[in-house]
Formats: C-alpha cells, structure tokens, sequence
C-alpha cells in the first residue's frame, strides 16, 4: 500500500498483504527510498504510523553524503548491503551535469570490463546473492526483526527504494510466506511509484546527453524482470533456492517463526 509521503519517494507499507500464513499486520513494514529531505508533513505522517526505527541499507560514502533525517523518538540503524557505491543501484538525485559526468564515467568503466548495462546489472544481482557481505547485511537485516520487534512500525530505505530495498522486502516476504508472483509484482511496483521522480531526473540530465544516454539513464532508475530473474537463478545455482540462501544468511528457522508471531495477523 503506497504512503504518501510527498518528499519520500516509493514509500509503501507492506500491510495488508496476504501470505500463506496469514496477512501482514498495517503500520509495521515500511520499504522506501532516502528520507533525507523530510518536511513537517513527512514527520507528521510518519507519526501516524508510529514510526519506531529507519534502517539505512546504503554504502557508508551514501550515508555520510546524504544522511537520513532526524526525528524525534526514531532510531537509525545502518546496515550496509554493499560495500561501496554501484553504477546504477545508488545514482544519486544529483544536478543533471554531475550526473551525466557520472554516466559517463560508469559508462567506460563497463567498457573497460567487456560488459553492456544488462551484463553488468546481472553482475550486481548475481553479487547480492554470492557475496558474503550482502548475505550478513540481508540476514542482519532479517535477524533485526525478527529479534528486536518494535512497538510501532519499522522503515528500511535504500537510495531509491528499488534495489537492495526491494531485495530486502522479498526476502522478508518470502519469509512470512508471500508466493512469488506477490513478491515479483511488489518488486515490480517500483517502477510505477518512482515514476515521478524518474521523469524530474531525467528533465535535469536531458540538456547534457543525447537519446541513447537518456535511455540507459531511464533503465538504470528503474528495475527490470532480468534483475529479479538473475536474482533468483543465482540463489537456485549457488544455494538451491531462496530458502537456502536465507538459511545461509545466518537466519535460522526460529527467526522465520518469530517473524510471523510479529508481523502477520
């Protein structure tokens, strides 16, 4: 369910939907991007949820550029996925200029590797599975809730909201017993809530480079079948399936029970 949160972009809480086990409790499970620039009405609504406790899944460069908001009452927590920043998982609302320097330079680093934009997105995703510090961020993030449950609701944020935020989101999903056309259709949804800021910053890069850069900016702010696809593959190839490679994030099956008690109704 989408919040309107007018300077958060793809905020949405996780209630209501419904999971083999049950459906997930409202004002509990809150996926958006950065909440970096929150107006009165922002923390307002934020209260109405009972907001508890904001998890930042960036780079720690990310975070020191564009920390989070404070508020009053709110713990932050940090729990990185990835190491460093990544060409098209942590582009920036920056000035249409530095961004399209930026491209550039993403650009010929992929060339230098050998790879398109679509060779090196799998690389990313194929990363989020097989490497190990994404797999202790994905299962410290998973341990949080289920160990340390909050009177209140829980937001976890990434750049945008898309990637390691929507791989978050599924594997909390999955594990509360969502099916994966439910989850594939949530990650999916990012397209249409960033839609939006999508359009503004492809306004702000326009002036700087031609059609073709434009097209590969588009994609990168947005999240394709091929991502998710690549996901899965790499967790059927290297684990045996999700189950497997949330087993090998360090959450056990007590953890994936407390998760239901807390978050499913």
């Amino acid at each position: 369910m989408k919040l309107n949160l007018p300077n958060v972009t793809n905020a949405r809480d996780l209630g209501g939907m419904t999971t083999k086990y049950g459906v997930i409790k409202p004002n509990k499970l809150i996926r958006s991007g950065v909440v970096n620039r929150l107006t009165e009405q922002d923390v307002n609504i934020l209260a109405d949820i009972n907001l508890k406790r904001i998890v930042d899944l960036r780079a720690d460069i990310e975070l020191a550029n564009n920390p989070d908001a404070d508020i009053a009452g709110v713990q932050h927590l940090h729990i990185p996925i990835i190491r460093a920043v990544t060409f098209g998982i942590s582009f920036e609302s920056l000035e249409g200029e530095i961004m399209a320097r930026r491209l550039q330079e993403g650009i010929e680093r992929m060339r230098a590797k050998g790879q398109d934009y679509p060779a090196h997105m799998r690389e990313v995703y194929s990363r989020y599975v097989n490497d190990e510090h994404c797999r202790l961020g994905y299962g410290r993030f998973l341990k949080l809730l289920a160990n340390r449950p909050v009177d209140g609701a829980t937001l976890w944020h990434c750049t945008m909201g898309k990637d390691r935020c929507g791989t978050c989101a599924a594997l909390l999903e999955h594990c509360l017993g969502a099916d994966t056309d439910t989850i594939y259709k949530d990650y999916m949804e990012s397209n249409v809530q960033t839609l939006s800021n999508t359009n503004s910053l492809l306004n702000k890069a326009k002036p700087y480079v031609d059609e073709d850069k434009l097209q590969l900016i588009q994609n990168m702010l947005m999240v394709q079948p091929y991502y998710f696809e690549e996901w899965i593959t790499q967790m059927d190839k290297s684990f045996g399936g999700i189950d497997g490679f949330i087993c090998a994030c360090g959450v056990t099956d007590e953890e994936i029970e407390k998760l239901r008690k807390h978050y499913l109704q």
